[in-house]
């Protein structure tokens, strides 16, 4: 459940083809792109996701 800490490492914008490759990570439970560099989401400690979903996006970034 997110409890709204997640919005202070809200990322803002990127430079690139796409958001993964500037570093930033999705919370799937915050629905969030974020700036941080643990693992897990310091907001709700779900796992967070540093690749795209979809399979032409990830054939983009490999």
């Amino acid at each position: 459940m997110c409890k709204g800490i997640c919005v202070r490492y809200k990322a803002l914008g990127y430079k690139g083809r796409n958001r993964y490759e500037d570093g930033q990570k999705r919370c799937p439970v915050c629905e969030e792109f974020l700036r941080h560099s643990g693992v897990r989401c310091p907001c709700c400690s779900v796992k967070l996701r540093s690749t795209p979903r979809g399979n032409r996006a990830r054939k983009e970034i490999h």
